[in-house]
């Protein structure tokens, strides 16, 4: 079964593609990589560029499984394009990349993260 992971060009987010890989490698399903633009707004250290792409891909190189990237777009919520994507590849697996600070249930009660949490049909994985 697949394993959708959300992925920004951060730290946290390489942290969250290796979580992602080890459990895709681990449940022996493909592993699809998830960034999601937000329409209109045209700086967002989220978004994803070829260049990050590329740099995403080289770090998942040799991976166990069947890798994917796909780029969403959205001009609303981006948990709600994560759930659809977890939806369309009938994943058992969502993982997610939060930044660590002094005070992590701030983060985890986020409104995308608490959707997300809430709302998946799968599993989730909080990296």
């Amino acid at each position: 079964m697949a394993v959708v992971v959300g992925f920004i060009p951060t730290d946290v987010g390489y942290r969250a593609l290796d979580a992602a890989r080890a459990e895709a490698e681990q449940r022996g399903g493909p592993l699809v990589v998830v960034n999601v633009l937000r329409d209109g707004v045209e700086t967002d250290p989220r978004h994803a560029g070829d260049q990050d792409i590329d740099i995403a891909r080289e770090h998942l190189r040799g991976a166990g499984v069947r890798v994917a990237f796909r780029q969403e777009h959205t001009d609303d919520d981006i948990a709600d394009v994560l759930l659809r994507v977890v939806e369309e590849e009938r994943a058992e697996l969502l993982v997610l990349g939060v930044r660590r600070h002094h005070d992590l249930a701030r983060h985890l009660l986020g409104l995308t993260v608490q959707k997300l949490l809430l709302g998946a049909p799968s599993e989730v994985l909080v990296v």
